[in-house]
């Protein structure tokens, strides 16, 4: 299912790392208290992908895997077949 994309406020966001996906790239990652956001940085800030919405009761971890296998299916099956993120043109 394919989640409409809007822009992130990322003021208040903590920098979690990089993801590696194979076949799909690098994504540099955030987390505010609703959203997980991945996208790239550079000497502008973080250039927005995409993001996935936190669950409530949902830790960040097990957020975080789930951004991971969605992405993971985002690369080897199309967009139409994650269930979770919401993502741009950029990707």
């Amino acid at each position: 299912m394919e989640k409409k994309w809007t822009a992130s406020d990322i003021k208040s966001a903590k920098y979690l790392g990089e993801i590696e996906i194979d076949g799909g790239g690098n994504f540099s990652v955030v987390a505010t208290d609703e959203k997980i956001i991945f996208g790239g940085a550079c000497n502008a800030g973080l250039l927005e992908s995409g993001y996935i919405e936190r669950e409530d009761g949902e830790s960040l971890d097990e957020t975080l895997r789930e951004l991971v296998e969605d992405l993971e299916i985002f690369y080897r099956d199309g967009s139409r077949y994650t269930s979770r993120i919401a993502v741009n043109e950029r990707m």
